[in-house]
């Protein structure tokens, strides 16, 4: 996923009736949040404003994610997301495990990484219901189609 957040504007689909997960506070130990968050650059820098340096940083590929402390993202402290009712609350979190904060469309990867999929597993069938969007970002070109010099 990107870190910059410069997709063009789309009309998305309108989802199905999705039921209210149990995110703040989590009944499951946040257990999406053991592996940080990616987050967008106005996110990052919002965060370090607001919490300090050293909260997030840039991986090998360029993207922007939340450190992870004691097994879960730096920003989950005392059982809950410091940040959940802010602003800058990052998107990808504010979508999981519903959607996905690039496309707008369903989040792919594994939802059962969210407690309460876990436990009721009727709702991966909801999960699946909703449209599936292509990543406004193209897929890196292979070597083979790589234009030669």
């Amino acid at each position: 996923m990107s870190s910059n957040n410069t997709s063009p504007a789309r009309s998305l689909p309108a989802l199905p009736a999705l039921p209210t997960l149990p995110c703040y506070p989590c009944p499951y130990d946040a257990s999406c949040c053991a592996f940080g968050s990616t987050v967008t650059d106005e996110e990052a820098a919002a965060i370090e404003a607001n919490h300090g340096p050293g909260l997030v940083y840039r991986t090998r590929s360029g993207e922007m994610r939340t450190r992870v402390r004691n097994g879960r993202c730096a920003l989950y402290r005392d059982g809950a997301c410091t940040i959940h009712d802010r602003s800058y609350y990052p998107a990808v979190c504010r979508g999981f495990p519903w959607t996905d904060a690039e496309t707008g469309g369903r989040y792919e990867y594994d939802v059962t990484i969210c407690g309460a999929f876990e436990a009721q597993p009727e709702l991966i069938a909801l999960q699946r219901a909703i449209p599936t969007i292509e990543s406004p970002c193209p897929p890196p070109a292979s070597p083979a189609s790589a234009p030669s010099r």
